[in-house]
């Protein structure tokens, strides 16, 4: 498999076991480069969750065809993660 390019937004210097898992199943999906963000809702900061945003060519119909697959996969492979963790996709032509 290539290597993964990820840059983070929250300058941890390392991603848990988990992480790395679930970044790995991201690339087999969406290959190119994923950026993770640590993001927080400004009425309960207490609460945060991951962002994935990665880039995705193709008709619309193919996007969320593996955008349904990656929920799926996540759901299956680690549901602990399933609240946590969101994906964003730029479509890029």
């Amino acid at each position: 498999m290539p290597a993964i390019a990820v840059e983070k937004n929250d300058h941890r210097t390392a991603f848990s076991p988990l992480q790395s898992e679930i970044l790995r199943m991201s690339a087999e999906l969406f290959p190119g480069p994923i950026s993770v963000e640590v993001m927080s809702d400004p009425d309960s900061p207490s609460e945060s969750w991951t962002v994935l945003n990665v880039e995705s060519a193709g008709a619309p119909q193919e996007i969320v065809k593996t955008q349904c697959e990656w929920h799926e996969r996540l759901a299956r492979q680690f549901p602990d993660a399933v609240s946590t963790v969101r994906l964003s996709i730029l479509p890029r032509a």
